[in-house]
């Protein structure tokens, strides 16, 4: 087995730990908190690398949409791990910055450039 399909084991690997306590969570949810942000820098950095190769509206937006989904993710793991939170009025900054990604990977579906 290659190394790149090991990724699939991590859910089931997170799923097993869930029964292992740790503080107030358990070490499969710290480890999914910590892993999350981790594996979403990945597209952040590919898709920013294609669109710095070859520019164009689609690159760009998912680009956009992978950073905010960085973010999004960064965010929660804070909250979930520190308990602190950052608010935009109400809502809480992860919770926009998954709509502001939703947003980008739509609008990179439908530009018609590459």
């Amino acid at each position: 087995m290659t190394r790149i399909y090991l990724i699939y084991l991590l859910p089931f690997a997170v799923l097993l730990t869930t029964v292992v306590p740790l503080s107030n969570l358990t070490l499969g949810h710290v480890v999914l908190h910590v892993a999350t942000p981790l594996m979403a820098a990945v597209p952040l950095y590919l898709s920013a690398r294609a669109y710095l190769r070859t520019g164009g509206r689609r690159f760009l937006n998912l680009a956009l949409a992978f950073a905010a989904l960085f973010l999004s993710q960064l965010f929660l793991s804070l909250y979930m791990l520190t308990g602190f939170v950052v608010y935009l009025g109400d809502i809480p900054v992860d919770h926009f910055l998954g709509l502001l990604s939703f947003s980008f990977f739509t609008a990179a579906l439908l530009v018609k450039d590459l």
